[in-house]
């Protein structure tokens, strides 16, 4: 846990602008091969989408030293005009907790 709200802290100091679509692509590689190399899982992506004029942003969750880290960047680009660096998003890193959510479906 100590790890986890380390990193966390970490991430939200930098304030990092995205520049490229894959929000990994946008940690240092310092940060990326400490902490992220190996050690972390895709858990669920597209999480509250915000769409905007040119651009949507969603959450993505992975598991990183056995807690879910939510990252909310940049997932769609809706003008062939502009680029990820044109909208000048910063990054947003926190603290995710899962829910378990009950459904019905109609049998057939």
């Amino acid at each position: 846990m100590k790890k986890f709200n380390e990193l966390l802290e970490q991430l939200q100091q930098l304030e990092i602008v995205q520049t490229s679509m894959d929000w990994a692509d946008n940690l240092s590689e310092q940060i990326w091969n400490d902490h992220f190399k190996g050690n972390f899982k895709q858990l669920k992506s597209g999480l509250d989408v915000d769409t905007h004029r040119w651009y949507e942003t969603s959450i993505s969750v992975v598991e990183i030293y056995g807690k879910p880290l939510g990252i909310r960047h940049i997932t769609n680009l809706f003008s062939e005009e502009s680029s990820v660096e044109d909208v000048c998003f910063t990054i947003e890193f926190f603290e995710m907790e899962e829910i378990m959510v009950t459904s019905y479906r109609r049998v057939v």
